[in-house]
C-alpha cells in the first residue's frame, strides 16, 4: 500500500530531524586562555645570580689583600700562626771625615777654633781653609784714594787665605768686612798708591796661599776698637777678628 510517504527516509518520531549538530561535549564553550606566566621566578633567578658573583669577587679580593701583605707567604715559611722575624738591618754607610769628602758635595765642618779670634791669629776649617787677619795699621790715605772723609782714622788689615782642600777656590766669594766700636759698618777706602785695591781676586789653587790689603775708614773718636769678619766662600760660616788699634 502506498502511505504517501517519501521513499528511503524513515517515518520515526513523526517529523524533520533537528537541525544543527547534536548537542554534547563536541560542542562544548571554548575555554578561556590561560593567563600569562609570572615572571617573579625569573627576577628571583637574576637576583640570584648577581648576588652569587658580588660574593665572589669579594672573595678574591680578600685573598688579594692577603697575598699582597704575605699572609700566605708567612705561613708557607714560618708555619701555623708564627710571627716572622724581621730580616737584618742594612748597614748603614759612615759618616765619611772631613778629609774624606769630596770638594763641593758637603758643607766643610769647621774645627773647634772656630768663633771669635785676636787679629793675627789664624781660623782653620775642617776640609783645611785656613784664614788669618793681622793687626790693623793706621796709614793715610793719598790723593788719589777713594772712599776716604776727612777727620776719619784710615787703617789697613791685611787677610790671607791658604787653600788646605784638593780644589781650587775662586776667591771672588771672600767677603771681608768690618765695625767700629760702636758697631757701625765701616766704610771701605781705596788708595792703589798704598796696594789698597779690590781684595782678593782670582783663583787659588790647592796648597797655595793668598794675600791681599783692606783698608777700611773709621769716624773720630771711633777708632779705638776695630772687629773684621771674615767669610770664604758660601758653605762655611764666618769667623771674626776683633783688638785695639795701636
Amino acid at each position: 500500500m502506498v502511505d504517501g510517504s517519501t521513499p528511503g527516509r524513515h517515518s520515526q518520531g513523526g517529523g524533520e530531524p533537528p537541525a544543527g549538530p547534536p548537542s554534547g561535549p563536541l560542542n562544548a564553550a571554548t575555554p578561556p586562555d590561560p593567563p600569562p606566566p609570572r615572571r617573579s621566578g625569573h627576577r628571583t633567578l637574576l637576583l640570584t645570580l648577581v648576588g652569587g658573583i658580588v660574593l665572589v669577587l669579594g672573595v678574591l679580593g680578600v685573598l688579594g689583600v692577603l697575598a699582597g701583605t704575605g699572609a700566605f707567604e708567612s705561613r708557607a715559611r714560618g708555619g701555623g700562626d708564627a710571627t716572622e722575624s724581621p730580616g737584618p738591618a742594612v748597614p748603614q754607610a759612615a759618616t765619611p771625615t772631613p778629609s774624606e769628602r769630596s770638594p763641593g758635595t758637603t758643607a766643610p765642618v769647621p774645627d773647634a777654633s772656630a768663633g771669635v779670634h785676636a787679629f793675627g791669629e789664624t781660623q782653620r776649617y775642617g776640609d783645611g781653609v785656613e784664614v788669618s787677619v793681622s793687626a790693623p795699621v793706621r796709614f793715610t790715605p793719598s790723593e788719589v784714594s777713594a772712599g776716604h772723609k776727612a777727620g776719619a782714622t784710615a787703617v789697613i788689615v791685611e787677610v790671607a787665605v791658604r787653600n788646605g782642600t784638593d780644589a781650587r777656590i775662586e776667591l771672588v766669594t771672600v767677603q771681608v768686612s768690618a765695625r767700629d766700636g760702636d758697631g757701625r759698618e765701616a766704610k771701605r777706602v781705596f788708595d792703589p798708591e798704598s796696594d789698597v785695591m779690590s781684595g782678593l781676586s782670582g783663583a787659588l789653587l790647592p796648597g797655595r796661599k793668598a794675600v791681599a790689603a783692606y783698608g777700611f775708614d773709621l769716624p773720630a773718636g771711633k777708632a779705638a776698637v776695630l772687629d773684621v769678619e771674615v767669610r770664604v766662600g758660601f758653605d762655611r760660616p764666618s769667623a771674626f777678628w776683633f783688638g785695639k788699634l795701636p
